[in-house]
């Protein structure tokens, strides 16, 4: 393995210090290493003390650096074989460590398929050169020691890496894992959330508006209202209350809910007569035409959306230009429902609520969500609204 640090850790240390004592113990055991040619034994005795500390301090950097110590290390070993003539078995013990260590380093696909050939042609010529011992020469015989420490040690190192290979793909396959079910999660907790916003301005913004527009209207009298006319009023104004407070319960009661469920509330298109009717009783003059909505059938997605694009568009009349006569226009035909709702901007001396734009942001979401069409046109006079849905949209019965 690669280490992080540039200094080496207490215990790698200890390790290294064992290798340099057993190595410069082989040194003062007579025809302990391979002799290449005759060198006076003294000098053999120096150079290998000397090649087991310079392996030693290479040694201590085979974390972090691997393929740099075993280089440095055939380096230092070419050197000792040149001035002593003999290869001593402690240099042997230490780079034979050193290439373990690089053999178990994270490996990449060109060395997982190289170390194995490498390993492979060692082993084979040592045991070749093994089994023709009395055919060769010294030389060569000694060579084959030489292959052979190296085959053992590459076929162990890559039989030890082999299931901390596996074991890192493993960490690796499940950190993916949860990063894609964390992502899932989030993305589900913003369309949630996304979702919830939706329906609270749909529907507990709307009633809200409708009570304000309600408590406007009543002030905005010049002659006091009749006992009847007030107790209508507070009537009005108490149902739209318990509306809001029966929807506010159902988003909460889904909220609370540990299963699925959708956050739809109970309006859709079939309510569309009371929703117009409601506006009516409001004090909102509004002229109908076109088709009959009560003839119109429409895919429960669809129902919704509809529902809510005419109730955003009259609670819109009623909080930004009250008083304004509303237009809507109704046709369905080849398989879609075309709406028009047009009503007049401001009157002079009769300012509305200031607009926070998210009702037109919900109403753009639900119908793209619909494969439909939406468009406002603001004028110097009017504010149009037109959208256009296709009554069948292949969709769950549940709109988002």
């Amino acid at each position: 393995m690669t280490g992080t640090g540039s200094i080496p850790s207490l215990r790698h240390t200890w390790i290294t210090i064992g290798y340099v004592v057993v190595a410069i113990g082989f040194c003062f055991v007579p025809g302990a290493g391979i002799e290449w040619f005759a060198t006076p034994r003294s000098q053999v005795l120096i150079g290998s003390i000397a090649t087991a500390i310079a392996l030693g301090i290479v040694h201590l950097f085979r974390q972090k650096w691997p393929t740099v110590v075993v280089v440095a290390g055939l380096a230092v070993m070419t050197a000792e074989g040149l001035t002593t003539g003999t290869t001593s078995v402690g240099a042997i013990l230490i780079e034979c460590d050193a290439l373990y260590s690089l053999v178990i380093a994270r490996p990449t696909t060109r060395s997982r398929r190289l170390l194995p050939m490498i390993a492979a042609a060692c082993l084979s010529s040592a045991v070749g050169g093994l089994l023709l011992a009395n055919l060769l020469a010294e030389p060569l015989l000694q060579m084959t020691t030489l292959l052979l420490a190296v085959g053992v040690t590459l076929w162990w190192g890559i039989t030890v890496r082999a299931p901390m290979t596996r074991a890192e793909e493993e960490r690796e396959r499940a950190t993916l894992i949860a990063d894609a079910v964390a992502a899932k999660q989030r993305e589900a907790l913003v369309a949630e959330r996304l979702q919830i916003s939706r329906e609270l301005h749909d529907t507990i913004s709307g009633h809200l508006s409708a009570i304000t527009i309600q408590a406007a209207g009543a002030l905005a009298t010049t002659t006091p209202p009749t006992a009847e006319e007030l107790t209508e009023r507070l009537e009005r104004v108490r149902a739209l209350s318990l509306d809001a407070m029966g929807d506010m319960r159902t988003l909460i009661d889904v909220l609370r809910t540990d299963t699925p469920s959708s956050l739809a509330l109970a309006q859709n298109w079939s309510s569309v007569d009371s929703l117009i009717a409601g506006a009516r009783e409001s004090g909102t003059s509004i002229t109908l035409t076109g088709d009959d909505p009560a003839t119109i059938n429409l895919d429960p997605l669809v129902s919704v959306t509809a529902y809510y694009v005419l109730r955003e568009a009259l609670v819109n009349a009623e909080k930004h230009a009250p008083g304004s006569d509303v237009t809507i226009d109704i046709r369905h035909e080849d398989e879609v429902l075309a709406m028009t709702i047009t009503n007049g901007q401001h009157r002079p001396g009769r300012v509305g609520a200031m607009p926070s734009g998210y009702g037109l942001i919900g109403l753009a979401e639900r119908v793209r969500l619909c494969n439909g069409e939406l468009d406002i046109d603001r004028s110097n006079d009017t504010w149009t609204l037109r959208v256009c849905l296709p009554l069948r949209t292949g969709r769950e019965s549940q709109h988002a």
